[in-house]
């Protein structure tokens, strides 16, 4: 016998769809947000600093020297503008089971309050201090491999370069990765002391050594790609999931990057289509458009004299690159392959939002539906007194 009464079977839908996890966002919380009441209108902020001075030993009875003064202007471009949409139909709302806009119009503003995340975490490059592997005592520019062992001494370090700018030690804070926390977690767990309990008791993560901790998956990673060798065809470059081949002829497969005779012209080829992933050249095809928008935090560096490309990507929390270049001796160098997470007291990083991600309704006049349209505009720097307020703690996992 063979019944056939799935006709009869009841579908069911959930009453909400699935949860969406987002990146939690940090920066308004760590960046010198102050000057947003004053900068409601205008583009840019003028901040000037004073000129150094120095004490000079006085001899009674004679002149004292006066000193020349020159104070430096710097400034802040409320210019970092982004957006986002998506179509919606009026006949998908009434069928639809959800609340598709009031969904997705939730997703664009956390995703653009995302990149705003990644901007300011970008910062770390302009900090005055940097802590790595050097400062621990081994090679100086390569990250450092974080251990229980050493999580101690970085905090330590990182207290000690404020102390040494003269910087106040209040209102620290630290913006940690998950895989940094799981270290001090460890390191916490493994030690017979009230501060370990209180550390890890119950999931608690909030302070330790003196600082605020603030776990982001927004990180900034950077990478060094070693390129001596003329690559063969279709040998790959990976970066965060996106493939990149190279190949004695151009083609027209996203990703394709032209050989041209060289390690360093197919290395500057390389350099070049990751800064302009949407533009297709005789030497490389752009990316996909869901590619393209990754790679708007990408900044790659070519470096003819060392055979080297570096890579820095915003916002990406733990950069992941990989090759199948075949010379072995080409290759991401592990050491020099970093996850900046970013040390700091009081608003290191100046951040102007003059607007924050806001959601617009517009119809379409052809069409039964409209746009949902999504849009920020902020600006931010790390001026000078910010910039010892920062300390940039490289690790690798």
């Amino acid at each position: 016998m063979a019944n056939s009464i799935t006709a009869d079977f009841l579908e069911v839908w959930a009453r909400e769809q699935q949860t969406v996890f987002h990146k939690a966002n940090v920066a308004e919380s760590v960046a010198d947000v102050s000057f947003n009441s004053v900068m409601s209108r205008g583009d840019t902020l003028n901040r000037p600093y004073r000129a150094a001075l120095r004490p000079q030993a006085y001899v009674r009875g004679t002149d004292i020297t006066i000193d020349d003064i020159t104070d430096t202007q710097e400034q802040l471009s409320v210019d970092s503008e982004y957006a986002m949409g998506i179509y919606l139909d009026a006949f998908d709302k009434i069928q639809s089971n959800y609340d598709l806009a009031a969904s997705y119009g939730k997703d664009m503003g956390i995703y653009l309050a995302n990149q705003v995340d990644a901007d300011v975490l970008g910062e770390y490059s302009n900090a005055s201090a940097t802590v790595d592997d050097g400062t621990l005592g081994g090679t100086a520019g390569q990250s450092i491999s974080l251990t229980t062992s050493n999580v101690l001494s970085v905090f330590g370090e990182a207290k000690e370069a404020l102390m040494k700018a003269n910087v106040p030690d209040t209102n620290l804070w630290a913006c940690l990765s998950p895989d940094f926390e799981n270290v001090l977690t460890q390191y916490g767990a493994g030690r017979d002391t009230n501060m370990g309990d209180q550390g890890t008791m119950n999931g608690f993560f909030g302070n330790f050594y003196g600082f605020k901790l603030y776990r982001s998956n927004q990180l900034s990673g950077t990478a060094v790609l070693a390129l001596a060798t003329t690559p063969t065809d279709t040998d790959t470059v990976v970066i965060e999931g996106v493939t990149f081949t190279f190949v004695t002829v151009i083609g027209t497969t996203a990703g394709n990057v032209l050989i041209g005779g060289s390690a360093d012209a197919a290395r500057l080829n390389l350099t070049t289509l990751i800064n302009a992933p949407g533009t297709t050249t005789a030497e490389g095809v752009a990316l996909s458009a869901a590619n393209q928008r990754l790679f708007v935090n990408a900044t790659a560096t070519n470096d003819a004299a060392a055979n080297t490309m570096t890579l820095e990507f915003k916002g990406v929390g733990n950069l992941t690159v990989s090759e199948t270049l075949t010379d072995v001796t080409d290759t991401w160098t592990a050491t020099l392959t970093a996850q900046h997470c970013l040390f700091g007291a009081g608003g290191g990083t100046t951040l102007v939002m003059q607007q924050a991600p806001k959601l617009q309704y517009k119809e379409e006049p052809k069409l039964t539906g409209g746009n949902i349209l999504a849009s920020v505009l902020y600006g931010y720097k790390t001026f000078t007194d910010g910039a010892d307020r920062l300390v940039d703690v490289s690790v690798r996992f």
